[in-house]
């Protein structure tokens, strides 16, 4: 929510457009994409936890929405699914020209994906075709 703050307050000086995406991605599907899981998809467990992201996106982004209606202001808001977040970034970015893109540095990720793939902020920083700002 910080990075939310920051974009609300460029929002309101420059009168810019904001575009508030979140990202529902299983963290096994993020750190295993070539290993299939034993049995069904569909399986109560698989979803029980794909409710439970998704739930937690729905309402991050129901409280980003009022926030800026708080301020009179609009937003867009895309809840996306089973692509990672820096991939969005730089495919979005690029195809829609955003001239920057304000993001946290801290995330809800497993620390076996930060070693191996790196934080998303890591990514972003590197990858994005447009500025870039990390809000702490």
């Amino acid at each position: 929510m910080d990075a939310v703050e920051k974009a609300l307050e460029l929002k309101k000086r420059d009168n810019s457009e904001v575009v508030v995406f979140h990202s529902v991605v299983h963290h096994m599907y993020e750190l295993l994409p070539n290993i299939s899981f034993a049995g069904p998809s569909n399986t109560l467990i698989s979803y029980t936890i794909h409710e439970d992201y998704l739930k937690l996106a729905k309402k991050i982004l129901n409280d980003v929405e009022t926030r800026f209606k708080d301020e009179g202001l609009e937003v867009e808001t895309r809840l996306l699914f089973d692509i990672l977040p820096e991939d969005y970034i730089k495919k979005v970015s690029a195809e829609e020209n955003f001239d920057l893109v304000i993001l946290g540095c801290k995330g809800k990720h497993s620390k076996l994906r930060e070693v191996f793939l790196g934080t998303v902020p890591d990514r972003v920083i590197n990858e994005a075709p447009c500025d870039v700002l990390i809000v702490r």
